[in-house]
């Protein structure tokens, strides 16, 4: 009698360590599954970041051409720049040379018109003795060119 119950309490005991082994077997195929798909996962994880890293790399790469090429026409631009500056520099140079030249040659040409007009009215004068030679003023046949020379010349100023 106390071997059945012996039994039965050893029964009993396998009969529960069978389902919790049954149990442990369906959560470890479960575990294992469940790993299986972590590893997919992970795998397909690390082809992404490789192709990420490769991406990044092209980047960098095209990245460092167009800085530099960038920095190679930033610098064409900083020459071109000084050059105009230069040219600038020189034409107001050249500029201001012309101006001093011409206001020397307007004054040349006023000095020159000044003794062509006195030329002429020297002329005149002359004619008009001669036309009447008694001393008498009458009327010339001809007409001055002195009364019509401040019409016709003028003298140009330019502004600085």
């Amino acid at each position: 009698m106390i071997s059945y119950l012996a039994d039965g309490v050893l029964m009993i005991a396998l009969i529960v360590t069978s389902i919790w082994v049954m149990k442990m077997n369906t959560r470890l195929q479960k575990l294992r599954d469940n790993q299986f798909e972590f590893r997919r996962i992970m795998e397909q994880t690390n082809l992404a970041l490789n192709g990420i890293e490769v991406s990044i790399d092209e980047i960098n790469v095209r990245g460092k051409q167009v800085l530099n090429a960038l920095g190679s026409r930033i610098d064409e631009a900083r020459d071109i720049v000084t050059d105009i500056d230069r040219m600038t520099r020189e034409v107001r140079k050249q500029q201001k040379e012309l101006r001093l030249e011409m206001v020397a040659f307007q004054d040349e040409i006023g000095k020159e018109c000044a003794n062509q007009v006195d030329l002429l009215k020297r002329v005149s004068d002359a004619a008009d003795r001669a036309i009447s030679p008694n001393g008498n003023a009458s009327e010339p046949h001809f007409q001055r060119l002195e009364n019509q020379l401040p019409q016709m010349l003028r003298k140009v100023r330019l502004k600085s």
